[in-house]
């Protein structure tokens, strides 16, 4: 199958991380958001990946080449001038797409952790059985239609539309994940320019009598679009890895840092908190771990310090007595 990253964004709630860094590239565990997407979808087998950009293209070229992706052709497609959004730039990438079946499309920053085994390899099967144009990942929460839209179905769970509101025979509301599966006469419903995938083409192709339906997942999904919710889903994997039962999202996350994270980590609990460290530094003793701290390879760490919910990222320096609090030191 072949796999479409969407890394095109410009991460604004997360600046100013982002002024320098795409949020792809953002570091969770040690490992890029990208990375995450990947192992997400590395179980069915990817044969060509395509990977958007317009903000900071040079930045994503470069961490999907250094990543040990495991499609077997990387290609990248880059919108010059004007974002394209989500469905605007899959159809720009279309050639590498139409007339070739059934392929994954996906947000190049998501972590997904499902409660299954072969849960994605499931999604794949039942999208080709019903022979959908579109079946989009979902799971259950609670903030669909308050907080935020959510994905409309009929009680045969297929999707009416998207949305913040109910719509006119829907019985439930969904959370998309960032992940859907679609056929190639997609393209028949993505107009030039830009669109977003499923209020533009995919909503088109509904009206058009198009079958779309949903394939709940259950699963560890985490938001990391501000800097709040980035931390806490650091902190919350940080205690999947600390749990002492077996499960399969620890599995998923110990495989995902070992194919993608270039740092060998350990993890130890302190008195106050969890840390997370790379093997090639050493925190002193007199470092004061509040509820979590990351702390990557060649980091230097003065004594004294406080690493209270903070990531400090490989070759920082942290002076003697400094306090870091809910920050991501570079």
């Amino acid at each position: 199958m072949n796999l479409m990253l969407l890394a095109a964004g410009e991460g604004t709630r997360l600046r100013p991380y982002t002024l320098t860094k795409p949020k792809p590239a953002m570091p969770l565990l040690g490992a890029p958001l990208a990375a995450h997407s990947l192992s997400f979808t590395d179980p069915i087998g990817i044969q060509n990946l395509v990977v958007n950009t317009f903000y900071l293209p040079k930045e994503i070229h470069k961490l999907f080449s250094e990543l040990s992706v495991k499609a077997k052709n990387l290609y990248f497609s880059d919108e010059v001038g004007q974002i394209l959004d989500t469905g605007g730039g899959l159809g720009k990438a279309r050639i590498y797409f139409q007339n070739k079946g059934d392929f994954f499309l996906m947000n190049a920053d998501e972590v997904i952790l499902p409660l299954q085994d072969h849960a994605v390899e499931k999604a794949v099967d039942f999208h080709r059985r019903e022979r959908a144009l579109a079946t989009i990942i979902v799971t259950n929460h609670s903030g669909v239609g308050t907080e935020f839209g959510g994905v409309w179905t009929n009680s045969q769970n297929q999707v009416l539309g998207f949305g913040k509101s109910p719509l006119p025979g829907s019985v439930k509301g969904w959370h998309f994940i960032g992940a859907q599966i679609l056929s190639d006469r997609i393209f028949d419903y993505i107009p030039e320019g830009p669109s977003n995938i499923l209020y533009g083409p995919v909503t088109r192709a509904i009206l058009q009598g198009e079958k779309v339906q949903i394939y709940p997942l259950d699963c560890h999904w985490f938001e990391t679009g501000n800097i709040k919710s980035f931390l806490e889903a650091n902190k919350n994997c940080l205690e999947i890895l600390a749990s002492n039962q077996p499960s399969i999202p620890r599995s998923n996350l110990e495989k995902t840092i070992r194919q993608y994270s270039p740092t060998e980590f350990l993890l130890e609990q302190r008195s106050e908190g969890i840390l997370w460290r790379a093997t090639n530094v050493t925190v002193p003793s007199t470092c004061k771990i509040v509820d979590f701290a990351i702390v990557g390879s060649n980091c230097n760490l003065g004594t004294n310090t406080v690493l209270n919910r903070a990531i400090i990222n490989e070759n920082a320096i942290v002076l003697d007595g400094t306090s870091v609090i809910e920050q991501v030191v570079f």
